[in-house]
Formats: C-alpha cells, structure tokens, sequence
C-alpha cells in the first residue's frame, strides 16, 4: 500500500471495522501516515466520549414527575389571572427542553472545537524544521500528477491549496504529499533549488492563533537551515532548504 492508498482508506473507512493489515504495515513504516492515523483516531475518540451514555439517578423520572405536577400551581402564583395570556401554558415539557439544550450545547462543542494552532512563526519554523530534517521525502504525486494532488489536498484539507510562484524564488517541484505539520494537517511539497533538496509546506491560516496580514514574512537558519514562512491567499507557507 503506498500514501495516497492508505490517505483513502483512512477517509473512506467505516468506523469500528478491524484495520486491514496492509494499511497496518503502511503506517507502520512511514511517519507521517502513522501521525495522521493518530490525529484521525483522537478526533474519533473525542466524538465518541461526548456522546458517551451515563447512567441517570434511579429516581430522576419520579422527580420529574413531581415537578411537572407542581408546575401549574407555580404558574398560577406568578402568571396573569386565567384569560389575559391564553397561549401560557404550564410547563409541562420542562424535561424535554432541558434534554435537547444539553444536546445542543454537545454538539456545539464537538463542531466548534479549535485545529491545533501556532502561537508564532518563529514556531512554525521550528516545527517545519524538525519535519524536513527527519529527511522523509517520500512523495504520493509527482509534477505530473500535480491536478490530482491538489484536488486531492482540497478533499482531504478542506480549502483550495495554491502554490507559490516558485519560479520567482528559482525552485522547481519535484512531488507532493499530503502530510502533518506538528499536529496541524498539511499540503507537503518537495522543491529543488540549485540541485538541494528543500521543503514546502502550505497548512490553512484557521491554525494560526494570532493576527498576521498578507505579505509578512519570517526568515532565520534552524540547524543549519534556511527558512522562511509567510501568508499569503488566506494560508501559511513555509520553506526550508
């Protein structure tokens, strides 16, 4: 099984089947299918714990009753005389809207849970850094198949990724992947310049967790690196040479 194999797999799995053994031995051996794998299974459990069943109090549905009996002769010590506001009623379904604004306020949570972010660019680059010195370049398209990659990335990342003008910065792409950057999922590109080999990741702006305006730009060598990060287009690039 090779990446874009095991990155279908892993999008159109049925949740809770046994995971194939090729795309075990995939993941396995190469790092960052596994980190993907990894953040997929968290985001799974997640979901899994907010909708966990608890066990209610033996005798919730008799003080619910209780209540619901109580409910008009508290209404009738504090509502208008009979006939003023005839569309009052008592408060007979208090139970029901109080279960479905708990499950409200569960699925809002769920859905408005925050990527993982970067509080800097100097962090980026440290992250970006740390990916490329791990010298796996293995790459899933190469400059020929670079439509289907970017079609893929779009499915997979959620936004249109859009390359840089690398010729402008004298490079030429060499292939792609869809990758990690830290814990932030990630368009991967290996870019040549000069006959070196160097890095281009493209990640949303969504996991930025501060301001930064279109154009900024941060350069500095890590390890012996050279990089640069900057926003452009509503997304975040990064090279490393």
């Amino acid at each position: 099984m090779e990446c874009n194999e095991f990155h279908h797999w892993l999008r159109t799995r049925v949740r809770n089947t046994p995971e194939p053994p090729k795309a075990r031995e995939h993941r396995l051996r190469c790092p960052d299918c596994q980190q993907l794998y990894d953040l997929d299974t968290q985001a799974e459990k997640q979901i899994a714990r907010a909708f966990a069943s608890q066990e209610l109090p033996r005798d919730l549905a008799g003080r619910i009753d209780h209540h619901l009996e109580m409910a008009p002769s508290f209404s009738n010590r504090f509502l208008p005389k009979p006939g003023r506001l005839k569309f009052i009623r008592p408060l007979k379904y208090i139970g029901w809207a109080a279960g479905i604004v708990v499950l409200v306020m569960i699925l809002v949570n769920i859905f408005s849970l925050q990527p993982a972010s970067f509080k800097s660019l100097e962090q980026i680059s440290d992250q970006a850094v740390m990916d490329h010195l791990k010298g796996n370049q293995k790459i899933s398209f190469d400059a020929a198949t670079l439509f289907q990659a970017l079609e893929m990335f779009r499915k997979e990342l959620g936004f249109n990724v859009l390359l840089p003008d690398l010729d402008a910065q004298g490079c030429f792409l060499v292939g792609a992947r869809l990758c990690a950057l830290g814990n932030c999922r990630a368009a991967y590109f290996l870019i040549e310049k000069q006959g070196k080999k160097g890095s281009l990741f493209i990640m949303a702006v969504d996991h930025l967790d501060f301001k930064i305006s279109d154009g900024t730009r941060f350069a500095t060598t890590i390890k012996g690196c050279d990089t640069q990060v900057w926003k452009d287009n509503d997304q975040v690039y990064a090279t490393v040479f």
